[in-house]
């Protein structure tokens, strides 16, 4: 019985309402429009690496202070640079660097060449998609990891960098 008034009163309604009550964009600008958005940073896939302890010099004055930092590999590949809202606070000399060469030689393979352009095709394809709202497309994922620790035997912090094909290890003596 409850039933048939809930029916009935569906198929009296005179119309159903197209749009929301109220305007989706009160400001007039998409999401997509605003330049937060647009001329955003785009996101840094570089791994970073957060001290909770100061980092002291031998004699006594601090090299790394506690915070958050991001870490790169300098040009010549000889440093671990510490950057710090893009400034580079310290340069850690690595003393190993590991490359890897199957990484390296499928740019010289054809047919992998062939699947990195069927890739960039498909990509091209979406951001036609993303280019009508304006959007930026989110770039290729890159594994990265780092990671301090402290060897109390040797007296020297020890970092590891991974980031993509490229490992690197670098100490700091204190």
């Amino acid at each position: 019985m409850f039933e048939g008034f809930l029916i009935q009163d569906i198929k009296n309604m005179d119309t159903v309402m197209p749009h929301a009550p109220y305007p989706i964009y009160p400001t007039g600008m998409r999401d997509s429009e605003k330049s937060h958005v647009r001329y955003a940073q785009p996101s840094i896939q570089k791994p970073t690496i957060t001290l909770v302890d100061t980092i002291y010099a031998k004699d006594g004055t601090p090299i790394l202070l506690p915070g958050h930092y991001t870490l790169d590999i300098s040009a010549t590949k000889d440093f671990l640079l510490f950057i710090q809202s893009y400034d580079v606070i310290a340069r850690v000399p690595i003393f190993k660097l590991e490359e890897d060469k199957t990484e390296a030689q499928k740019k010289y393979d054809k047919k992998e060449k062939r699947k990195a352009r069927k890739k960039e095709k498909e990509r091209a394809k979406i951001q036609k998609k993303y280019d009508e709202f304006g959007i930026k497309q989110k770039p290729e994922y890159i594994y990265s990891n780092a990671e301090i620790e402290y060897i109390q035997e040797k007296n020297f912090y020890l970092i590891k960098y991974e980031m993509g094909s490229v490992r690197a290890w670098a100490a700091i003596k204190q």
